[in-house]
C-alpha cells in the first residue's frame, strides 16, 4: 500500500493520514481553487519509522523521489502537517517544521525527515501543552508542493478579527515568498477590504527592504521597496477567493496566498482559531447579561480572591467538579455545618462563587449566607464601592435593618447556637489534630486504596464513571469537610491571638507581629514540599524519592487539564534548576514571642492564653499543608480517570471541556467534537476580556473595558511576611527558571503554587497580585524569611524586570526606588 497520496486523491476523511494541512490543500482542490500541485507523505510513514529518516526505508524514499519527479523536479516546498493541525482550535502556525525551495531527491528526502523531527521538538511539545492537545495518536505527514515562484506573497482573513461588524476582510502582503509575512520578519502591507465588492477601505503601505526567496532572504530593490505590492484589480480577485473560500468551507478563514505569472495560488486555508472582535464583543454581553441575572436588586460585588489563587482559569471540567466542591452539599458547604454553622440551603448547589469571563469570582451578596441563613451579615455595596481595595479581603458586618421580625423573635436561639458553635470549635481545635493523623487520613487513603486496586484502563466506560463519581465524593465532600477544617481553625486561632495584641499594639502593629509570630512553621515531613524542593535542587533527595511522595503534585494543581509532576519529566527538571542558596532561617518562633509578649507588656495569664493560641495556629498552619497534599492525592486520581476517558475518545485533551453530567452519553456514543471546540474557542475570547479584581453590578460595562494603570512610586498592598528587602524586580506570569538572574531579586508575580518555590531559593522578597496570610506564597516566604506583600491588582504591569524595589512586609509597601 502507497504511503503517499497526491492532493487530488484527498477526501474529508482522511485527516489522519494526511494531517490538517494535507486535508485543506486536498479540499481545496476538490473545490476548484487554483492550488499548485503536490502530494502527501502519510502519517501511517512516520509511526512506522518513528525516530528513523525516511532513507531508512528504501521503498518509502522510493515512492517519495518517483512523486518528486512526476512533479516535474525543481524546488517545491517541504511542510509539516500534524494530526492535531490546522484545526478548529488550534492552528500550529510556526510551531513545527517548513522547508522552501527544495531541490533534489536527497534533498527532498531530507527534509521530510526535518519535518518528522520537528513533531518531537521543545517549541511544539510547549505548545501542545499550552493547548491541552495530547500527544497519544498524534503523528506527522509531510506535504510535498511545487514551490510557485511568488513575486508576491502573504495571509487574508476572510473575516478582519478587528471588524466587529465581519463586513472586511484583511489582506497582508510583501515582496517574494510568502514566509516574510507569516514570519514577521518584515512589515507588510495592509488593506482592508470589502468583502462584497472587493473595495479597497483602507491600506496602509510599508517600507519592505527585504524579501524571501527560494534561496533566502534578499533586499528589495530601491524603487520597489515603498510601493505597494498589490493594486486594486488584483484585490477584487483576491476578495472573490477569499469568498469562494469561506463558501465552500463556511466558516472564516485564515489563507495563504502567492501571485506568480499574472495569478494567484492558494497555499493553505485554515480555520481563524483567535475569536475576532464581532465574536469577543458578543461574549462580553452574553457575560454581562449573565451577571445581571444573578446579581441582587440592593447591589452585588464580586471580587476575585482566595479560590483564585489557586484556580485563576479553569476549564468546564474542573469548574463543575469544584463548583461541587465549594457549594454547600460539597466539603466546603459541610465543613461551614461541622464548625456549627447554618448555611442557606439555597447555596446547596450553587455556592458562593461565580465564573465571571472565566475567572473565578466571590459573589459578595452570597459568602455571608454560607455562614448563616438567618442572620443579617452583608458586604456593604456603597462602601465597598467606595473602596474596592476592602473587597479583596472582605469581612462581613452585621446590618440590623436588614434583620425582620422572626430574626429577633429567634434572637435568643441565634445566641445560644452562636455560643454552641464557639464551644465546638473550641473542642475541635484540641481534639482534631490527633483524629486527623489517627482516624480520618488512614480511612481517606485506605479508600484511595481500594479505588487503585485496577488500573484505569482495565476499566470498562461504567466501572470508569462510577471510579469518577466515588473518588470526587470520598475527595472533595468525604475528606474535604476534614482536610479544610486546619484552614478554618487557623483563622480562629489567628483571628484570637489578633484580639489578645490589637489593645495593646493597635491594628498595624497587630498585623507585623502576627506576621512574625506565624514563622517557622512547618508540615510534617512527609508533606513538607518546600523542604523536599530544597534538598531535591541540593541534590539530597534523589528524583525517584521526590515522585514517591510529590509526584501527584504540580503546577496549577487544582486546574484537572495540567499534568502532575509524575506524568512531566520536563517540569521536575526545572524544578532542580534553581539551587538554593542564600535563604536565611528567620529567627526562631519561641524568640519572636517572647518580644512581642514584652512589647505588649501581657501579664502572665494573657501570655499563657495567647501563648496557647499561637501554638493552636502553628499547628493548624503546618496541618493545612499536609492536608492539602493528601486532598491532592485523591484530586490526581480523578485526573487519571478523565485522561483515560480522554484518550479512549481520541479527545485531545477535549474532555476537559465536557462536564461530569455529559459523560454517561459521551459513553454512550455522542459525538460532542463539535462543543468541544465551541467551548474552547469561548473560553478563549471570555478570558481575552479585561475584568477588574473587584466588579460592581452597576458598572459591568467595566468588563472588557480597558484597566487604567497609574503609575505610582509607592503601591499600598496586604502584608502577608514580616520584614524587609531590597532588590532588583523579576517580573513574571509563570514560573520561567531558563533565564534566571544571577543575583538575588524581588520576585513579583500572579500567585505562586508549588511550581514557584524554587523561584523562591535566590529571591530576597516576594510581590504578588493576589494571595492571602493563609495562602501557598505566603506561608512559603514566611518559612524562607522573605518580606510578601499581595493585594497589588496588574503589578505585573505596573512594574518592570529591572527595576530596583523596596518591599516592606511590615507595612504591606512595595517602593519602587529611583535609578542610580
Amino acid at each position: 500500500m502507497s504511503d503517499l497520496r497526491a492532493f487530488d486523491q484527498i477526501g474529508p476523511g482522511d485527516v489522519a493520514e494526511v494531517g490538517g494541512k494535507g486535508l485543506s490543500l486536498g479540499l481545496m482542490i476538490q473545490a476548484g481553487l487554483p492550488v499548485p500541485p503536490g502530494f502527501c507523505v502519510t502519517s501511517a510513514a512516520h509511526r512506522r519509522l518513528k525516530g528513523q529518516t525516511p532513507s531508512a526505508d528504501s521503498d518509502l524514499a522510493g515512492q517519495i523521489t518517483d512523486a518528486y519527479r512526476a512533479l516535474g523536479g525543481g524546488p517545491v516546498a517541504v511542510r509539516s502537517s500534524a494530526t492535531a493541525e490546522d484545526g478548529a482550535v488550534a492552528s500550529f502556525a510556526g510551531q513545527q517544521e517548513t522547508v522552501l525551495g527544495v531541490s533534489g531527491e536527497e534533498a527532498v528526502l531530507d527534509a521530510v525527515g526535518r519535518c518528522w523531527a520537528s513533531l518531537d521538538s521543545e517549541r511544539a511539545v510547549a505548545y501542545r501543552r499550552r493547548q491541552q492537545i495530547a500527544d497519544d495518536g498524534l503523528a506527522m505527514a509531510v506535504v510535498v508542493q511545487r514551490l510557485v515562484p511568488a513575486e508576491v506573497a502573504g495571509v487574508l482573513f476572510t473575516r478582519d478579527p478587528m471588524d466587529a461588524g465581519g463586513k472586511q476582510l484583511l489582506v497582508e502582503a510583501s515582496w517574494g515568498l510568502g514566509e516574510s509575512v507569516v514570519s514577521g520578519r518584515v512589515t507588510p502591507d495592509r488593506f482592508h477590504v470589502d468583502r462584497e465588492t472587493g473595495v479597497i477601505l483602507d491600506r496602509h503601505i510599508s517600507t519592505k527592504a527585504t524579501q524571501w526567496t527560494p534561496d533566502g532572504p534578499a533586499p528589495v530593490p530601491a524603487g520597489k521597496q515603498t510601493q505597494p505590492c498589490l493594486n486594486k484589480v488584483q484585490l477584487q480577485e483576491l476578495a472573490e477567493l477569499a469568498r469562494r473560500v469561506e463558501a465552500y468551507y463556511g466558516d472564516a478563514r485564515d489563507v495563504e496566498w502567492a501571485w506568480a505569472d499574472g495569478r494567484f495560488w492558494l497555499l493553505q486555508a485554515r480555520p481563524i482559531t483567535a475569536g475576532g472582535a464581532a465574536e469577543r464583543e458578543q461574549v462580553r454581553r452574553e457575560e454581562i447579561a449573565a451577571l445581571a441575572a444573578k446579581a441582587d436588586p440592593r447591589g452585588t460585588v464580586w471580587s476575585r480572591f482566595n479560590l483564585a489563587e489557586s484556580l485563576p482559569e479553569p476549564t468546564p471540567m474542573t469548574w463543575a467538579i469544584v463548583r461541587r466542591f465549594m457549594s454547600g452539599k460539597g466539603g466546603f458547604g459541610l465543613l461551614y455545618r461541622d464548625l456549627g454553622f447554618d448555611p442557606d440551603p439555597a447555596l446547596d448547589d450553587e455556592g458562593i462563587y461565580d465564573l465571571v469571563c472565566g475567572r473565578p469570582y466571590c459573589n459578595l451578596s452570597r459568602e455571608p449566607r454560607m455562614l448563616s441563613r438567618a442572620l443579617p451579615y452583608e458586604h456593604p455595596f456603597a462602601a465597598l464601592k467606595a473602596a474596592p481595595q476592602k473587597a479583596l479581603y472582605p469581612t462581613p458586618v452585621p446590618n440590623p435593618s436588614r434583620a425582620g421580625w422572626r430574626f429577633w423573635l429567634l434572637f435568643p436561639l441565634h445566641f445560644c447556637r452562636d455560643v454552641a458553635a464557639a464551644v465546638k470549635r473550641n473542642q475541635l481545635s484540641e481534639t482534631f489534630p490527633e483524629r486527623f493523623r489517627k482516624e480520618i487520613l488512614p480511612s481517606y487513603l485506605q479508600n484511595l486504596a481500594a479505588e487503585s486496586t485496577r488500573r484505569a484502563s482495565e476499566l470498562d466506560d461504567q466501572a470508569l464513571l462510577q471510579r469518577l463519581e466515588t473518588l470526587i465524593r470520598v475527595t472533595l465532600v468525604d475528606f474535604a469537610r476534614d482536610s479544610l477544617r486546619p484552614t478554618a481553625l487557623a483563622a480562629f486561632a489567628r483571628a484570637n491571638s489578633q484580639r489578645a495584641l490589637a489593645r495593646r499594639l493597635g491594628p498595624e502593629r497587630t498585623q507585623t507581629a502576627l506576621g512574625e509570630l506565624a514563622m517557622g512553621v512547618k508540615p510534617d515531613p512527609d508533606t513538607d514540599l518546600a523542604g523536599a524542593l530544597r534538598e531535591l535542587s541540593a541534590g539530597r533527595l534523589s528524583r525517584d524519592n521526590f515522585l514517591a511522595n510529590f509526584g501527584h503534585r504540580g503546577s496549577l494543581e487544582m486546574e484537572l487539564s495540567q499534568p502532575r509532576w509524575a506524568e512531566d519529566a520536563v517540569a521536575v527538571d526545572r524544578l532542580t534548576a534553581a539551587k538554593s542558596e542564600g535563604s536565611h532561617a528567620p529567627e526562631s518562633s519561641e524568640t519572636y514571642f517572647q518580644r512581642i509578649a514584652d512589647e505588649a507588656k501581657l501579664e502572665p495569664a494573657q501570655r499563657l492564653a495567647l501563648e496557647k493560641e499561637i501554638r493552636k495556629l502553628h499547628t493548624f498552619l503546618a496541618l493545612r499543608e499536609s492536608a492539602k497534599h493528601y486532598l491532592l492525592k485523591g484530586y490526581a486520581l480523578i485526573r487519571n480517570v478523565l485522561l483515560e476517558l480522554d484518550r479512549r475518545y481520541r479527545l485531545d485533551g477535549g474532555i476537559f471541556y465536557l462536564t461530569p453530567d455529559e459523560l454517561p452519553r459521551l459513553v454512550a456514543g455522542d459525538d460532542f467534537a463539535k462543543l468541544v471546540a465551541e467551548r474552547r474557542r469561548r473560553r478563549t475570547l471570555a478570558l481575552s476580556l479585561e475584568v477588574p479584581q473587584v466588579l460592581f453590578s452597576d458598572d459591568l460595562d467595566a468588563i472588557g473595558r480597558p484597566v487604567t494603570i497609574a503609575g505610582a512610586d509607592v503601591l499600598q498592598g496586604v502584608p502577608l511576611s514580616a520584614g524587609a528587602a531590597e532588590g532588583p524586580a523579576l517580573v513574571l506570569l509563570d514560573p520561567n527558571l531558563a533565564t534566571l538572574p544571577a543575583d538575588p531579586y524581588i520576585l513579583v508575580c500572579p500567585s505562586t503554587d508549588p511550581a514557584w518555590v524554587p523561584l523562591f531559593a535566590q529571591a530576597r522578597g516576594l510581590v504578588m497580585e493576589t494571595g492571602g496570610v493563609l495562602s501557598h506564597g505566603a506561608i512559603v516566604a514566611r518559612e524562607f524569611g522573605l518580606p510578601a506583600v499581595a493585594g497589588l491588582p496588574d503589578v505585573q504591569r505596573r512594574l518592570r524586570t529591572g527595576q530596583r524595589l523596596r518591599v516592606d512586609g511590615a507595612t504591606g509597601t512595595v517602593t519602587v526606588l529611583p535609578a542610580s
